[in-house]
């Protein structure tokens, strides 16, 4: 369907490598995604199982850490009930490596989002309704995220994954233990909902128009990082932003690899804000 779509543009313009210049007024999200390398990968190839392996631990640190870290403090105890969350966050994620390693056109990623939807149905999640509903409005998110016509890659769908991906499973980890919410818990999720928003800006809009967009997702990160703290461990915060600002600059030259080091930076980033 995407050849096709390229064959019958009238774009006659190439970059050196044959690439077709995206029409600079097209709204369509395959124009605006024409310039990266994506290259597929069999399952078998490790190019395949390495980005899938690193973005799920990563993003499993990201939402995991918080809440068990103000678990620990209001002397909580982990139990069992978490096991099918894991599941959850292990599944969701690893349908996540695979639609933004797939340049937004995984069909296997639809399996994984449909398993994850599968651990919600658990009687343990269920029986807290509010919990429940946010894990189903995430799975729906990324299924829907990847339908072209529904046209969410872009700041809306960067602000929606911000949002959902910082306030639904940290939420429901923390709430799961806990059986309440704290306002100063909510308040720690600020620097992740910022980190989200920068480090998936350059996935979710990978053109001129994202990396325009990544001054001020940086500029809002970097307030949200101070507001929190200020240590040693800030400054290597900041070196890891604008490596991953500058990276966008050189995506021809990574390909695949590209959208996994954005989510490594995310964790390491996160790994160093709460600790």
């Amino acid at each position: 369907m995407d050849q096709d779509y390229y064959q019958q543009s009238n774009l006659s313009q190439r970059m050196p490598d044959g690439t077709i210049l995206p029409r600079r007024l097209s709204t369509d999200a395959r124009d605006k995604r024409s310039l990266e390398s994506f290259s597929p990968a069999k399952l078998k190839d490790w190019r395949f199982g390495v980005p899938l392996i690193v973005i799920v631990i990563s993003l499993n640190l990201v939402w995991w850490r918080l809440p068990l870290l103000h678990t620990q403090d209001l002397e909580g105890e982990l139990t069992w009930s978490l096991a099918p969350l894991f599941g959850y966050t292990v599944t969701i994620a690893a349908g996540m490596a695979l639609m933004i390693t797939q340049n937004f056109r995984s069909l296997l990623s639809y399996l994984f989002f449909a398993i994850s939807i599968l651990f919600t149905f658990n009687s343990l999640i269920q029986a807290r309704r509010e919990i429940w509903l946010l894990l189903l409005i995430l799975a729906a998110f990324f299924i829907a995220i990847q339908q072209l016509w529904l046209g969410l890659q872009n700041i809306l769908g960067l602000i929606l994954l911000s949002f959902l991906a910082t306030f639904t499973i940290p939420i429901a980890i923390f709430y799961s233990e806990n059986n309440y919410l704290t306002q100063k818990f909510i308040l720690q999720l600020l620097p992740m909902l910022f980190a989200f928003f920068f480090y998936f800006t350059p996935v979710i809009m990978p053109n001129p128009d994202g990396r325009k967009l990544s001054l001020l997702s940086i500029g809002l990160f970097w307030a949200a990082l101070l507001s929190h703290h200020v240590g040693a461990t800030t400054i290597v915060i900041f070196i890891l932003s604008i490596f991953a600002f500058v990276l966008q600059f050189v995506k021809a030259r990574i390909g695949n690899w590209q959208n996994m080091i954005y989510v490594l930076l995310l964790a390491l980033s996160m790994l160093l804000v709460y600790q």
